[in-house]
């Protein structure tokens, strides 16, 4: 009669868990299956190793009691309320300044970034850099972190505690 023999079982054996009719079954499968003997011999590999490698710790019996009494005493790091009302309203009016600036056309000049080499040599003639850089894009860009820098100051000033006490309450 031929077991279908998986891992587990295999290990049941090298552990001494199965029952004399069942190692009976197995050793003569082993000995016509050479590729079950190879893994068999695989797993006992393994088992050694990891019987003389790794020592496991068991924690100690108030181990979780311990661990959820810390987490009481964690305090995360939020912004008060206080504090990001006055981010957003500062973020705000940031924003709305560099608008109107954007819209009266204060940016639409590009301007050039020169690079000049710091000492002066005759006898080496070292071109001037211009990059040409544009200052509506960068003040767009900055416009757009600010605006998701809003987004996030909303959520977890106003949004986030409006929400936990409509949560608890009802």
């Amino acid at each position: 009669m031929k077991l279908p023999i998986t891992d587990e079982y295999l290990l049941r054996y090298l552990n001494s868990e199965l029952e004399a009719n069942e190692v009976a079954a197995l050793k003569a499968q082993l000995a016509e299956t050479p590729a079950l003997t190879q893994r068999l011999d695989e797993l006992r590999t393994i088992q050694t190793y990891l019987k003389q490698t790794s020592v496991l710790e068991n924690p100690s019996s108030n181990f979780t009691a311990v661990v959820m009494q810390g987490l009481d005493r964690v305090k995360t790091q939020n912004i008060s309320a206080r504090r990001g009302l006055i981010l957003l309203i500062g973020s705000m009016v940031a924003s709305g300044i560099a608008l109107g600036l954007l819209t009266l056309g204060a940016f639409d000049t590009s301007t050039t970034l020169l690079i000049e080499p710091p000492v002066q040599n005759r006898l080496l003639e070292l071109p001037k850099i211009n990059i040409p850089f544009n200052t509506k894009v960068l003040i767009n860009g900055i416009i757009f972190l600010n605006l998701g820098l809003l987004f996030v100051l909303l959520d977890r000033t106003i949004l986030k505690p409006l929400f936990q006490n409509r949560a608890t309450a009802g």
